[in-house]
């Protein structure tokens, strides 16, 4: 049902105006005057109709979102990179390995990596790359942080070799050369692939790559950032707990395994 609320204002009370009437030629009695005062005093009253408020409706909770722990595991895929009329430079990491322990904790097995891939060009006008020829190169932690370090006038030479006792006893030498460009402005990244089988000459394929100095800029960073992650140190770090980490380190302090200043 409708309600009906009324407000009533205080009472109002206005200037007291005096009314002068205007002189006129007609002659008037002296002794007749005339000065008439109006007074004011107004009283209003407001009513007000509104018919019954309706509480709003509250917004349904919004959905929560899962822990990280139960989202689904999916593989993402990145990499970086070079384009030359000579080949392309792709550059991919690769995650490291993990093995669990009887006491339900996980050591890393195998470091993680960094795939250098060369793919040559086989276009005349413009620049077609074959990935049927390309060749690889793995990079190791300590071999990136050798690129990361390099100087704008430094070389250096990285070599790779295997031996396959099972396919047909097959030997693959694999030597990476960095080595600074004559006009300053980078670095020439060559490959050279040898493949033979066991006290038999093969066959060898080289390519060489230009990697200017802000690509190669760009390679020290990402290996800057992913070192971490292919040493499995960031697993370490989302692991660590206040509370455990408090009582690892009463124990060791208890056995003085980690006192470096008291020995």
């Amino acid at each position: 049902m409708a309600q009906v609320q009324s407000i009533t204002l205080k009472h109002l009370s206005l200037p007291t105006h005096t009314f002068v009437p205007p002189k006129f030629n007609i002659p008037l009695n002296r002794n007749l005057s005339f000065t008439p005062k109006f007074t004011f005093s107004t009283s209003l009253s407001v009513r007000c109709y509104h018919p019954n408020l309706v509480q709003p409706k509250p917004f349904p909770p919004l959905p929560q979102r899962p822990p990280v722990a139960e989202l689904p595991q999916q593989r993402v895929y990145v990499g970086y990179s070079v384009y030359t009329r000579k080949g392309v430079l792709t550059v991919t990491p690769r995650p490291p390995e993990f093995e669990s322990k009887s006491s339900g904790a996980f050591k890393v097995s195998k470091e993680g990596y960094v795939v250098l891939q060369f793919a040559p060009s086989v276009g005349a006008d413009e620049p077609i790359y074959d990935w049927n020829q390309k060749q690889i190169f793995s990079l190791s932690v300590s071999e990136m942080g050798t690129l990361i370090t390099l100087g704008a006038r430094d070389s250096w030479e990285f070599s790779h070799e295997t031996v396959k006792l099972k396919s047909n006893e097959t030997e693959v030498r694999k030597v990476l050369k960095v080595e600074p460009l004559l006009d300053a402005t980078g670095h020439l990244f060559s490959l050279s692939v040898q493949k033979k089988p066991v006290n038999m000459e093969g066959i060898q394929k080289n390519i060489s790559l230009p990697v200017t100095r802000a690509e190669l800029a760009v390679l020290r960073v990402l290996f800057n950032y992913i070192m971490p992650y292919l040493l499995g140190w960031n697993a370490f770090g989302n692991s660590i707990k206040p509370e455990v980490y408090s009582q690892v380190n009463n124990t060791n302090s208890r056995y003085g395994a980690d006192n470096e200043w008291n020995r």
